[in-house]
């Protein structure tokens, strides 16, 4: 029996590469639900995915709106009953400081990258726990870790998803669910278009560079139905994350100049 995968955010990047990475490696084991709010953008991924044997099906939403949220567990308790991975990967960030940001600019991270993965993360829960197993992973950032200047609404986004991960963790252990997080530094995706984020890594004298995207993808697969808390990508991430914890004013001031 196939094993049911949703990956939200699934027409770029991260979501995009797990697609095809759970395609590549699991093909005949895995049945893919791809979400994201650009449906000839999610045609094409699932055009790759079918390519390489995995059966794929694909939803259009706006993961901002609640009620994009709503139809898709109605689809979802409709068409394949059972959840058995979760990617809760949707997500954007705008990269200005916070006096220059717009207040629609504000909502709207807000709106994804929180809200929308919580009414995620929650509604997949429930679904996992009347079946008694499933996996949640979400992704945050090394942003859900550390504090830059110009990034303060991101990293306020990616620490409070991570802080209500490692809550529901605990919450959704006697249904025998797993909940991971997935803290990336930058990653070489479209994240990082001018509509978007609006950094151009390329040139960033001096950034933090910027990681396949198949370097997360594959990580991510690994640790896919483990119980694995947190992963940092790339994993010397960790360390950085932990001094910042340590030494937050000298680590603070480290991560300024990249940012």
């Amino acid at each position: 029996m196939s094993k049911n995968i949703l990956i939200t955010g699934a027409s770029s990047g991260i979501g995009k590469a797990v697609a095809l990475e759970f395609a590549k490696r699991e093909a005949a084991k895995n049945h893919l639900i791809l979400v994201a709010r650009n449906q000839a953008k999610l045609d094409v991924v699932a055009e790759e995915v079918k390519a390489l044997g995995a059966s794929v099906s694909t939803f259009t939403a706006d993961l901002g709106k609640k009620e994009d949220i709503a139809k898709l567990f109605t689809y979802l308790e409709k068409e394949v009953q059972s959840l058995d991975l979760v990617l809760n990967n949707a997500g954007l960030g705008y990269v200005k400081e916070a006096i220059a940001l717009s207040d629609d600019e504000v909502e709207q991270i807000i709106d994804v990258n929180v809200i929308g993965m919580i009414l995620v993360a929650k509604k997949a829960a429930a679904m996992m726990a009347k079946q008694g197993y499933g996996h949640i992973i979400f992704t945050s950032s090394l942003a859900g870790y550390i504090y830059l200047p110009t990034w303060s609404v991101y990293c306020a986004s990616k620490w409070g998803i991570t802080t209500f991960a490692n809550v529901l963790r605990q919450e959704v252990a006697k249904h025998n669910i797993k909940i991971t997080t997935v803290h990336p530094g930058p990653v070489q995706t479209e994240f990082f278009d001018p509509n978007k984020a609006n950094v151009d890594l390329k040139k960033s004298e001096g950034s933090m560079p910027a990681i396949p995207v198949e370097d997360v993808s594959i990580a991510i697969y690994d640790i896919a139905y483990t119980g694995t808390e947190r992963i940092f990508c790339p994993p010397k991430l960790k360390t950085a994350a932990e001094m910042f914890r340590l030494f937050p004013k000298f680590m603070a001031k480290m991560f300024a100049k990249l940012a």
